[in-house]
């Protein structure tokens, strides 16, 4: 008894012989189906690229009279209207049977064990497969944006608060300082006095470098002014100075346009590497290398500290590797860490430079 629904399917097939036996196959099992029959890829090339039959399943031949094999493959994956391609071929190899799932085929099954039922089965299955693939990318796609708005209304809210606290508290800082020199400045002030001026004064003068220092690590005001990479320069010359640890810095000439958003990005995942350096790495010494090499930026930050587990390097809640692996993915960027016990860390941050996400800003 024939399963009800109908589906569009399109068979690629330059056998008579095995086109009749599938679409016998298919009346069999389908109440009514709706074939198209091309015999060659030339011919898949032209339906799949008119798109006007939404094809719910691709039946694919690997053996073509005008293409075979895995260029073949590519060719009507990226034609296929994320249509599940399912592989129907004479030849027995487990390898390539393999290597064309990772390739994004649905299924791969021998003509020499196809029955009606099998080739149902892989059917509704590939079609089922591919709608919760579908819900997941669009779930995944809408979790991104969540969390693009989300990053950039936090870096909106720590650019108010640097603001705030740069502005509000660091100008009453320095009142208070004039305030105080003024005082210091009185006749009436008698000698005993003088030396606890100094000292507050003293003390006022080094709140004004911390809450000048606090508002720069909220929101570096060189980004805003001087761009990126005079930031992570700013950036890299402070981790020396306040860690002890050797620190240098090589920025190419060529210094391409990024946009806003992905400059904040990509300082704070310098940043967050930095920070993780200082707390855990036990290095003497850092090397930051940023290289223009035409259509991406490379970011490279080593260490020659003690590396860091497998474990912790691939363990999902670590925050700090999280921060930097989500930030990367915000802008499209690639961020590769490698490390092993005592032999220091790499990260490598690859951003390209022309991607729609990098001139978002």
């Amino acid at each position: 008894m024939p399963n009800k629904g109908d589906h569009a399917i399109l068979i690629v097939e330059d056998n008579p012989g095995d086109f009749a036996l599938v679409e016998e196959f298919l009346f069999e099992q389908i109440e009514a189906p709706v074939i198209s029959h091309v015999p060659n890829y030339q011919a898949a090339e032209a339906v799949l690229s008119e798109r006007v039959i939404p094809f719910d399943i691709i039946l694919l031949d690997l053996s073509l009279p005008d293409k075979t094999g895995i260029s073949l493959i590519e060719e009507v994956i990226k034609l296929s209207m994320n249509a599940p391609v399912i592989v129907l071929t004479g030849y027995v190899d487990f390898e390539f049977g393999v290597k064309s799932l990772s390739l994004g085929v649905s299924d791969y099954i021998l003509k020499d064990e196809l029955t009606g039922i099998s080739l149902y089965k892989s059917i509704v299955y590939s079609c089922e497969r591919k709608k919760i693939i579908l819900a997941l990318e669009s779930s995944e796609l809408r979790a991104r944006s969540f969390a693009k708005q989300l990053n950039n209304a936090l870096e909106e809210e720590r650019s108010r608060i640097a603001r705030e606290i740069h502005d509000e508290f660091g100008q009453q800082l320095s009142g208070l300082k004039m305030a105080l020199s003024s005082l210091k400045k009185n006749p009436g002030v008698n000698n005993d006095v003088g030396p606890v001026l100094e000292a507050i004064i003293a003390d006022v003068n080094t709140s004004i470098q911390s809450v000048r220092q606090i508002a720069n690590e909220l929101r570096p005001v060189l980004i805003d002014k001087l761009g990126l990479f005079a930031a992570i320069e700013w950036l890299v010359t402070e981790f020396g100075k306040k860690t002890g640890i050797i620190s240098r810095i090589y920025i190419d000439v060529n210094q391409p346009v990024i946009g806003k958003m992905p400059e904040i990005n990509i300082f704070r995942i310098c940043q967050e590497a930095l920070t993780n350096i200082a707390k855990h790495a036990g290095a003497t010494m850092i090397n930051v290398r940023i290289e223009n090499k035409g259509e991406e930026l490379m970011i490279r930050i080593v260490d020659n500290g003690k590396g860091i587990a497998s474990n912790t390097l691939h363990n999902p809640l670590s925050m700090g590797l999280l921060n930097m692996k989500e930030r990367a993915n915000l802008i499209g960027a690639d961020l590769n860490i490698s490390s092993s016990p005592g032999d220091g860390t790499s990260i490598e941050l690859k951003v390209k430079i022309n991607a729609t996400e990098n001139i978002d800003s």
